[in-house]
């Protein structure tokens, strides 16, 4: 049975008020002596008192709890931004309830939803783009939030992302520089503004190159059966383009899916200039000569953890704010 501050108070011969504001953190400020306090928290430890959340965010109007809601928690990336979005988070004092929305937009609706009713202080969101009626919702509620990793060009949020465009361009201009002409990118989730501005940054460097731009050097996969689909779309690749001398791919696991395809079709890929957006575990084992432009994954969670809780503490007085980081060029990835 568990061990409630009015139990504390007649066990102690105190008050539920005086209990109440030692065992919140604010005995001193209150005005008890030292030696109040210390007994009130040695008894409340001795009984294993666990304080009723729900209530404290009811009488005290925050929970100190964020909601994450990120597309695949399985995807090492977004499993290593949880990890300091959460690190970050407990530095300042907060809990963390990590959900997935697993790239679908009416559960990422859902999700939102279930995290306001209970009751978190705000959200940080890297959202799917195919539905956008959970972040209107927040808006409509003013309930303070922050995109990560993926953002709306045009609606008016916090958000954190990565300089899509730019990493791009630096990364298949490397390609060029390698000697590659003929390079193919492989999209998925094409939908996603973020994604397009990958797509332009292989396109400009190009241009500036004076490669000439082949259609049939961009491989469209569906994210959510990519593993089959990138088979039956990279051998059509190499039917109508035999000669393809580079890969560019725009995220870490399409990668890591078309070694596993040439593999199986006896590809010696290690004849191609390749660079990925992003890396993960394995390719550097795979693939060491793949050069990456690398996220700065810790730097992303810290930066939208901060941006939310000033939001928390400024209400209505705080403006918006977008924040663009700089990826890190490997090389190759062998190096790192």
């Amino acid at each position: 049975m568990s061990v409630s501050i009015k139990d504390i108070a007649n066990a102690l011969n105190l008050s539920k008020a005086t209990v109440s504001w030692i065992l919140s953190g604010q005995g001193e400020s209150k005005g008890f002596s030292e030696k109040t306090i210390k007994r009130v928290k040695e008894y409340a430890k001795s009984v294993n008192y666990r304080p009723n959340l729900v209530a404290r965010s009811l009488s005290l109007g925050f929970s100190k709890t964020l909601g994450l809601v990120i597309p695949f928690l399985r995807d090492s990336y977004y499993a290593q931004m949880a990890y300091y979005i959460e690190k970050e988070a407990a530095k300042n004092g907060y809990s963390l309830i990590v959900c997935s929305s697993e790239g679908d937009g009416n559960k990422e609706y859902e999700l939102i939803y279930t995290l306001i009713a209970k009751r978190v202080d705000g959200l940080i969101i890297a959202p799917t783009k195919t539905e956008v009626k959970g972040i209107k919702y927040l808006q409509k509620l003013d309930i303070p939030f922050v995109l990560v990793d993926r953002y709306y060009q045009n609606m008016e949020t916090n958000y954190v992302i990565v300089d899509n465009f730019g990493s791009a361009y630096e990364l298949v201009e490397a390609l060029v520089n390698k000697g590659a002409k003929k390079i193919a990118t492989l999209v998925t989730d094409a939908h996603l503004f973020v994604m397009k501005q990958r797509v332009e940054g292989y396109s400009a460097a190009l241009r500036e190159a004076g490669v000439k731009e082949d259609f049939a050097l961009k491989v469209f996969v569906d994210r959510q059966n990519y593993r089959v689909d990138i088979d039956e779309k990279l051998d059509c690749l190499f039917r109508e383009v035999p000669d393809v001398d580079g890969f560019f791919f725009t995220t870490h696991y399409l990668a890591m899916a078309a070694i596993r395809y040439m593999v199986k079709r006896g590809v010696d890929y290690h004849r191609f200039k390749m660079g990925v957006f992003h890396t993960m575990a394995g390719l550097d084992v795979l693939a060491p000569e793949m050069a990456a432009t690398v996220f700065p994954i810790e730097e992303l969670g810290a930066e939208a953890v901060d941006i939310l809780l000033a939001n928390i503490r400024e209400g209505k007085d705080f403006v918006l704010q977008a924040k663009v980081l700089q990826n890190t060029f490997l090389p190759s990835i062998g190096d790192e």
